[in-house]
């Protein structure tokens, strides 16, 4: 008697394809241009506009005075929505932290520990636990909700500032990823400075917006006009602050237009132009519309997108000049 081998069924045809394609390359060039910190970057950028969202609602005391608990317990279920706002954005910032750890691991076995993508993950993760003290001493210290202290003013611009460090980093890292000996020394003096102003700039419209959304959020100006509300008699430091931040939004955004010419040909150094006018008109509008908590968040989001674009064009702009110094 005569046996026929059995034809392989469709589970085993496609376990075999795919035997022959880890043997092969194919999968091996992909894997290599994964890049683990763009991912990364983007779910930072969500966890940031969501901490947008817990100002705008007033939900910074939905867990009480209490961090990192909520309302002193570890499995709190919550019963207001203020409570489900805060307790998602500490789960989702705690999730932040294991993601970057994640990504700072496939760097560090790819590339080790000197080099620059590494070096840049590490400093994420520095300014991933600064943003959590930042937000503990914003509970402990009740500088939430309604709160109108000059305390609570210097603690947002910090925390605005922070988090730009904290996106550059990343940025870097994902940049740095997969080259090979990647520096950002390139550049003369000159060079270097039109950089370091540009930067500079847009962290300082970055601090003085998040004061000015801070009083557009705990002292809204209804029928008030900017400059009504900052000349009344006694008016509030938020009120005579709030038209600092336009003026000097305006003069960074020329400066910006005017750096953009001094920066390497590319597509960054396209987009800048676009995303800077774009981010005026949103301010414009925040202003015509008296910064509904909506607004806020856009525009928010626009200044991350000018902060990512000036810093990606940046880079390239610097490691152009480090490879013209190394011919």
């Amino acid at each position: 008697m005569v046996t026929r081998p059995l034809r392989p069924g469709p589970q085993t045809a496609v376990s075999a394809r795919l035997a022959t394609l880890r043997r092969s390359h194919y999968l091996g060039p992909v894997r290599e241009r994964i890049v683990p910190w763009l991912p990364t970057l983007a779910y930072t950028l969500f966890v940031i506009l969501f901490g947008a969202v817990v100002r705008v609602t007033g939900s910074g005391a939905g867990c009480g005075q209490h961090w990192p608990t909520c309302h002193g317990e570890v499995a709190h279920l919550p019963r207001t929505v203020e409570t489900v706002i805060e307790l998602t954005h500490r789960v989702t910032s705690g999730l932040s932290l294991v993601v970057a750890f994640g990504a700072l691991v496939l760097t560090w076995r790819r590339h080790g520990r000197r080099h620059l993508s590494t070096r840049a993950g590490i400093w994420s993760l520095v300014f991933l636990v600064v943003e959590a003290l930042v937000g503990a001493a914003l509970v402990l210290l009740e500088l939430v909700g309604d709160d109108a202290s000059w305390a609570r003013a210097v603690v947002m611009a910090f925390h605005l500032a922070n988090t730009s460090l904290l996106t550059l980093s990343m940025l870097i890292a994902a940049w740095a990823f997969g080259r090979e000996a990647p520096e950002l020394g390139g550049g003369n003096r000159a060079e270097r400075a039109v950089l370091w102003a540009g930067a500079v700039g847009i962290v300082v419209v970055l601090g003085s917006g998040a004061v000015t959304a801070l009083g557009d959020t705990v002292r809204p100006l209804a029928e008030r006009g900017v400059v009504e509300a900052a000349a009344q008699e006694g008016a509030h430091f938020l009120d005579r602050l709030r038209g600092v931040h336009p003026v000097v939004a305006v003069f960074v955004a020329l400066l910006l237009l005017w750096t953009s010419d001094r920066l390497r040909p590319g597509l960054a150094r396209t987009l800048l132009p676009w995303t800077v006018g774009v981010q005026v008109l949103a301010g414009l509008a925040n202003v015509v519309l008296s910064a509904p908590g909506w607004m806020q968040i856009v525009h928010l989001a626009l200044a991350n997108s000018v902060w990512l674009v000036f810093c990606w064009a940046a880079l390239h702009t610097l490691d152009a000049a480090a490879r013209r110094d190394e011919a």
